[in-house]
């Protein structure tokens, strides 16, 4: 039973996503909603379904709903900024951004999940969106991860790890391209996929499958080789 009821959390998310990247506000109003009546403490529920009342000029209901996020977590940035946008009474300015899911796929051989400690003053995983590209500068013992804010790179943290260090610099000295993918995180800790144009990595028994966006499960799900999702400035 506990199986049938994640496979229908994952599909009602898959959902809510899908009306959110169609502008359908009011089916992901009424998606988040459901799920927030099986998983009443579900925070990402929350925030699509506090966005998307915000999108359909409900302000009140979205600032409850941001309220209820933030009391849980006090910090959560997106939570943070939404709220304020929703005591405006102001719809949404939004950025479409395109997304290569074949970013985010595990191929053996020169992809390496990771683990990254944010370290950048004031950016935390909320920050970031699934798929984000972040660009990796190798220096002799550490590698340096870096995205795009505001129009400047920022050094979100390091990647110090001795044997991934020296395989990321021998991709570079063979004229190679390397890169990184934000896949999912929390607060100050990351999960990144690592990726290289020359086979560096040990190759290892896994299912190459896309991650999903953060709080999505990814069972039942297809995703198309391109799509586009909402990124706040």
């Amino acid at each position: 039973m506990l199986v049938g009821m994640q496979i229908s959390l994952a599909v009602l998310n898959k959902k809510a996503i899908d009306a959110a990247l169609k502008s359908d506000w009011e089916t992901a109003v009424e998606i988040n909603t459901r799920i927030l009546d099986v998983y009443p403490e579900n925070i990402e529920a929350k925030i699509r379904l506090g966005r998307a009342l915000i999108q359909t000029k409900k302000f009140d209901k979205a600032k409850k709903v941001f309220r209820e996020v933030l009391k849980v977590d006090p910090i959560n940035t997106v939570a943070l900024k939404n709220f304020e946008i929703a005591k405006k009474g102001r719809v949404e300015n939004k950025i479409l951004v395109k997304i290569d899911t074949k970013s985010l796929l595990i191929e053996p051989g020169t992809t390496r999940e990771m683990m990254l400690e944010i370290t950048a003053k004031g950016v935390t995983s909320n920050d970031f969106y699934a798929g984000e590209i972040l660009t990796l500068k190798p220096k002799k013992h550490e590698v340096e991860v870096y995205k795009i804010r505001k129009d400047s790179t920022v050094l979100v943290g390091v990647i110090n790890n001795e044997e991934i260090v020296q395989k990321l610099n021998s991709v570079i000295e063979k004229s190679g391209h390397i890169q990184a993918s934000y896949i999912r995180g929390k607060e100050k800790h990351a999960t990144v996929l690592v990726k290289s144009s020359i086979a560096i990595f040990k190759s290892e028994r896994q299912d190459i499958r896309p991650y999903i966006k953060k709080g999505i499960d990814d069972q039942d799900m297809e995703l198309e080789e391109e799509e586009e999702v909402v990124v706040e400035e």
